[in-house]
């Protein structure tokens, strides 16, 4: 035992049963900066820990050999290190074959042989419930009386007992340590006491005992970093009080799947720490808007990330009041701009019903990884902090959002290597070039927008068009159907070329209905020579009452339904006489001029990059 003045460590090894019934008798708790509970039960990949993995070790062992580490307060146990551990050794001892499923097999399989179907399957689900003490005390008539199970065994367990007794035998003896020992009193656990520390020294303790494992991310660290960063006030009580919500909401959340009584968070009583306030904040903003996730502990979690970039200093010192409350002050308007990017630039409230291609595109939004908001994030800030009118700012990030989207859809990989060049908020490496990159757009975020210019953008969307033609000759099938019966589905580039088109040209009360995409030349149609029929010149959105009004009806078909009054602000749709020179109606529609089809789709898709153009850079 190593004396510190009236500070002990004491080294003690218990026996697994020891350990577990200190769990089950709530004496050892999990504090605040412990992490949660991540092993697998079963392993996944090579080198990833799993609660199999761990308990096959103590068979092999006896012994844990790495101590588990608590801070003792008279009869209380907090634990420093070894959560995972814990959790594997007291899920072992309920579940036993929950981790070993394989062990039981021979049971079962001699179970099956002799009884029916829906017996069998009883008594598997009987012992799959097993503890692991219940096994090692196993009596076989005893058991399943006592378990309530007293049916089943007086009516056909009974009548086995000669055949199944040995097979449980062997299972028992499987199940023990080289067929003697017993896991729970045989096997020991390495353990550290600390006794006479106060919590924010544990928590101190705890950031050392992990800071050069592994297994821990730079998240999980700060939760004992931070412990003691309490030296700040937010000045608006009402902010406040709804973030303490969502921090407790984030402690309730860690308590799940945990065998240890863990810390909750008391916001009546319990002081704010800045792990807890960025935690809080995160997921405070996620409720506010979609776009943020919640927090995480994949490396650093996305306001983590933020914050480290605006304030240069890191974390050590940093949270005084003076620095929270800027902070919450840049964070309360990026998410306003962020929520207004989805409203009002991706119209998040055009979500009409089925099918309905602007909701799609807002829906594009939420595939922007961490990096990518942390990016424009930093960029929006940078844009506050310079008092840029939020017109301009939200101009900018829809510039380069939409420009990203475009980019990475280009399916000819050297083509999109080449304009990933000017991709601003694309993610390449992590580490220090993120970082270094979210710092230049916080000093100058015009950086977010710069490269991208209506000749790139231009060049971008001719590319995604002309990969997206596909002219083949018309083919019918054995059975005198088309052979292109299929309409394909749509690009992101098609998609937000005809949304931009629509939300420009058309009045919004329109928008709201349901939409279909239309084949302005009949998809049905037979044609003369190469053409690609659901090429993006030959096709619009129409309200569903006039796309099943139509059908494969001439273009003239739409003028006496009631929802015609749209079309008079789509210039899309040609003209009776130009469609006349381009498709016949004689039985099945028919294009009988290709190269009038070609040069009409042409002319379409060239009015919606105008349009798209004039939106994104006017």
């Amino acid at each position: 035992m190593e004396i510190i003045t009236d500070k002990y460590i004491k080294n003690e090894q218990w026996p697994v049963k020891h350990l577990a019934s200190k769990v089950s008798s709530k004496e050892i708790s999990k504090p605040k900066y412990q992490r949660k509970r991540k092993w697998d039960i079963l392993p996944k990949k090579e080198n990833v820990p799993s609660e199999k993995d761990y308990i096959d070790f103590l068979y092999e062992t006896n012994n844990s050999v790495h101590a588990i580490t608590f801070g003792q307060n008279g009869k209380e146990l907090s634990n420093i290190d070894g959560n995972n551990r814990i959790n594997a050794i007291l899920h072992f001892l309920e579940e036993p074959f929950c981790l070993f499923p394989e062990k039981l097999d021979n049971v079962l399989s001699f179970i099956k042989n002799l009884l029916n179907k829906e017996i069998s399957c009883d008594v598997k689900f009987i012992l799959k419930k097993m503890t692991y003490c219940e096994l090692m005390d196993f009596k076989y008539n005893k058991y399943f009386i006592e378990n309530g199970q007293g049916e089943i065994y007086n009516s056909h367990l009974k009548h086995f007992r000669d055949e199944l007794e040995p097979c449980f035998d062997e299972l028992i003896k499987n199940m023990k340590i080289n067929g003697k020992d017993r896991f729970d009193t045989d096997v020991k656990i390495n353990v550290n006491l600390f006794d006479g520390y106060t919590i924010e020294e544990l928590a101190d303790i705890f950031c050392k005992i992990n800071k050069y494992k592994s297994g821990l991310t730079e998240q999980e660290i700060l939760a004992s970093q931070l412990y003691k960063a309490t030296d700040f006030t937010i000045n608006d009580p009402l902010f406040e009080l709804e973030l303490k919500q969502h921090i407790k909401q984030f402690y309730l959340e860690r308590t799940k799947d945990e065998v240890l009584t863990c810390y909750t968070y008391d916001e009546n009583t319990d002081i704010m720490n800045a792990y807890d306030f960025m935690v809080g904040l995160q997921n405070y903003s996620h409720s506010k808007c979609s776009l943020i996730d919640q927090t995480d502990n994949d490396g650093l979690s996305l306001f983590f990330k933020v914050y480290k970039t605006i304030y240069k200093s890191g974390f050590n010192g940093s949270f005084t009041s003076e620095n929270v409350n800027e902070f919450v002050g840049y964070i309360s308007k990026t998410i306003s701009l962020l929520q207004d990017i989805k409203t009002n630039i991706f119209m998040e409230k055009l979500v009409g019903g089925k099918n309905n291609l602007f909701d799609w595109c807002n829906k594009k939004l939420n595939t922007l990884k961490k990096n990518n908001l942390y990016l424009i994030i930093t960029s929006i800030i940078g844009y506050i902090k310079n008092n840029t009118p939020d017109h301009d700012i939200l101009k900018y990030i829809e510039k380069c959002l939409v420009f990203h989207f475009c980019v990475n859809s280009i399916s000819d990989k050297e083509k999109r290597e080449a304009f990933q060049l000017s991709d601003t908020i694309l993610y390449q490496a992590g580490g220090a070039f993120i970082d270094n990159k979210a710092k230049d757009y916080l000093k100058t975020p015009s950086q977010i927008s710069d490269k991208i210019n209506i000749e790139i953008m231009t060049e971008v969307i001719k590319c995604l068009i002309n990969e997206n033609i596909h002219n083949k000759l018309y083919e019918t099938r054995a059975n005198g159907k088309d052979k292109n019966d299929k309409r394909r589905s749509r690009k992101i580039h098609e998609r937000f070329l005809i949304y931009y088109y629509y939300i420009n040209k058309v009045p919004r009360e329109f928008l709201k209905h349901t939409f279909w995409i239309e084949h302005i030349c009949p998809f049905s149609c037979s044609w003369e020579n190469e053409i690609d029929i659901d090429r993006l010149g030959n096709i619009i959105p129409v309200i569903e009452n006039l796309n099943k009004g139509r059908g494969n009806k001439h273009i003239n078909t739409y003028t006496p339904l009631s929802e015609s009054k749209i079309l008079k602000y789509i210039d899309l749709i040609p003209k009776n006489h130009i469609y006349d020179e381009i498709v016949t109606h004689e039985g099945k529609p028919h294009i009988h001029n290709s190269a009038k089809y070609n040069d009409f789709c042409r002319s379409n898709e060239s009015t919606l990059i105008t349009c798209f153009l004039e939106h994104l850079f006017n």
